[in-house]
Order: structure tokens, then sequence, then C-alpha cells
């Protein structure tokens, strides 16, 4: 995170954020406190829920958000794998609701988290001891998750299988006759050049989804956002995370892919190609040889998020958890208001 100024609040509860995440489970130690706040618009306040003797039991990075008529506070951080709170293991419920309640002004009547992994047990935990301090947490579900097991599909044979290693083969030698020689670039946050985050937004405006009407998913062709993943970077324990690939076909940038490793789940949070190059899939045959060394490298399990179930099924991925988003809510009246609007909006 840099120097930090030891009289300044933010910066002293962004230190222990970090020291929080580092101590969590292995699949939520992106939850730093640059994870948490580079993202426009920038949160309104860092803090952290301690117990009575001083102990740090969970990190928030709060922004706000409307809906409807209503302002409220809400967990920042990138959208996708999913917003959480670092909590420190261990922590007893009813110490948690303690310091929950102590701060319940930061939190406000109604706060926000989600996305969120449903079953994860830090968000059980939270869940748990906001209630006990007098939330009403309102659950909407926002879609099932696909997970691709790599430690699985390779015990009873190679994967990719032989027959798609073929395949794939054939499928390079076609893109090769039609673009030129194919280069594959891997990088990490450390290493990762302003070249081939140009390359990879050059692929974004050639896909399907840069040419949608109102801009679409985009993750580096919107200047904002890729400003976003950049700044990341400062954090070198972030940036150690960070992991993409880039394929080039000749002098064109033909596909990408994009993610964070944290302990032994990669987190795949962008893939995307060129339309000029559909017919011989370069974003597939990407994806392969991207999760393949990612195995070779220990990561046993790519969380694929929601949707596009055919391409991820025909890979091997399969059906996870449900994604969710949850209000708290606190008040009878608030929550009957509330449920409803909340619900159906999902």
């Amino acid at each position: 995170m840099g120097v930090m100024d030891p009289a300044d609040p933010q910066a002293r509860a962004a230190a222990m954020i970090d020291a929080l995440a580092e101590a969590d489970a292995a699949e939520r130690r992106f939850l730093r406190a640059r994870w948490l706040s580079s993202r426009r618009p920038a949160p309104t306040d860092l803090f952290v829920a301690a117990a009575s003797d001083g102990a740090p039991l969970a990190g928030f990075a709060l922004g706000e958000r409307k809906i409807g008529p209503f302002a409220i506070r809400e967990i920042a951080g990138g959208y996708w794998p999913f917003r959480g709170v670092p909590v420190a293991a261990a922590t007893p419920i009813s110490d948690l609701a303690d310091a929950l309640a102590r701060d319940s002004k930061r939190l406000g009547r109604i706060w926000r988290l989600g996305p969120a992994i449903a079953g994860d047990p830090a968000l059980e935990l939270l869940r748990s001891a906001a209630e006990r301090a007098g939330w009403h947490a309102i659950e909407r579900p926002l879609g099932q998750l696909y997970e691709l097991d790599l430690a699985a599909l390779a015990e009873d044979e190679p994967w990719p299988s032989t027959k798609t290693q073929r395949k794939n083969r054939w499928r390079k030698r076609r893109l090769e006759e039609d673009g030129g020689p194919i280069r594959i670039e891997f990088f990490t946050g450390a290493d990762w050049t302003t070249a081939q985050r140009d390359a990879m937004g050059a692929i974004e405006a050639a896909s399907w989804v840069g040419k949608l009407e109102d801009g679409g998913d985009t993750k580096f062709l919107d200047p904002e956002i890729r400003a976003y993943w950049e700044s990341l970077c400062a954090d070198p324990v972030l940036a150690a995370m960070i992991c993409g690939s880039v394929m080039w076909i000749g002098d064109v940038p033909a596909a990408f892919a994009f993610g964070i490793d944290t302990g032994d789940v990669r987190y795949c949070i962008a893939n995307n190609f060129d339309e000029r190059f559909t017919q011989f899939g370069p974003g597939r045959v990407l994806l392969y040889d991207d999760f393949a060394r990612a195995a070779e490298m220990g990561t046993r399990r790519i969380s694929w998020g929601v949707g596009d179930a055919g391409y991820k099924g025909e890979m091997g991925a399969q059906p996870g958890e449900q994604l969710v988003d949850l209000l708290f809510v606190r008040g009878s009246l608030w929550r009957r208001l509330l449920k409803p609007l909340w619900v159906r909006s999902a």
C-alpha cells in the first residue's frame, strides 16, 4: 500500500484490513484495503470493527449506493470475484455482534453486501453477528457459479484430454494459416505491461461485448475500469495475485484471459477474443493453455462466475455455489417496505 501516515485514521484502518486479509482463508486474501478502496466512486469510510479489548475483528470499506430514492451504504470493491469483509479467524459471533452494534452509526440503518458467495463461512459469521446486532438480512439470488475442478478432472486422465489437445492443435494451425504465427504472453500484476493492457482493450473493442450498444461489460476498453485494475498493482501482494495471458496471431492481439490467483483457487475475471477469428475459437484455445499452465503451478480450482454454462460445461465446469446479494435492514417497518422491492429487483 505504500508509505502510510500513522496519524491518519484511514491509513491505520487500511493497514489493519490488510493484516486481517492476510490471516483470512486463502481464497479471501485478495480482500485487501486497496482492492476494497480503489474502485470509483471511492468508499466514504474505511474502518475496523474491534473487540472490547481493541483486537481487530472485521474490516469494512463503505461506499454509497442509490436504491430508488434511498441512499444506503454498501461494502465496496470489485464486483467479481465477490465483495466481502475480511474477518479474523475463530471470531465468536457474540464478540462481532457487539462490535457491529458499537459501529451501528457507521453502517447505518440499511447497508448492502453483494455479490457474495452463499455458504462462505466468513459471510455466514458476519450475517449471524449482524442479525444479533439488530439488522435483518434480506437475500436475493444473483445466479449459480460455475467451477472447474482441475484436480478432480486430472485424477483419471490428463486434462485437457488427448482428444481436446489434438483438436486444439488443429485450431492453432487454422488460426496461423489465417493470420500468422501464434504467440502467447503470460503475466502477473508485477510485470503486466502497458502494451498488454492496450492489447486487451483492443480485443474487447473487436469482441461481441465491445460492440454492444451500451459498451458491454469491458474491463480494459473502459478507461475508468482499466484504471482500477492498474491501481491494484501498486499493492505488491495484489500484484502477485493478478494473472493473465494474451494470445497474438501475427501482429494482431486475438484473445486474452485475466484473473486472480489466491491460495489454490483462480478466480477467472474476464476472457474475450477478437470476433474476426471466431471460426477457430482462439478464446477457448487460450483458456485451455492458460488453465493447464495454472494447474502446473498449483491451482486446483477455477471459479468462473455465473452465466455462459455452455462452453464452460464443455471444458468440464460444474455448477457450484449460489451468488447472492444481501441487504441488511434495521427495523421491522423498513424490512417490510424493502423486502419485496429488493427481491423483485434481482
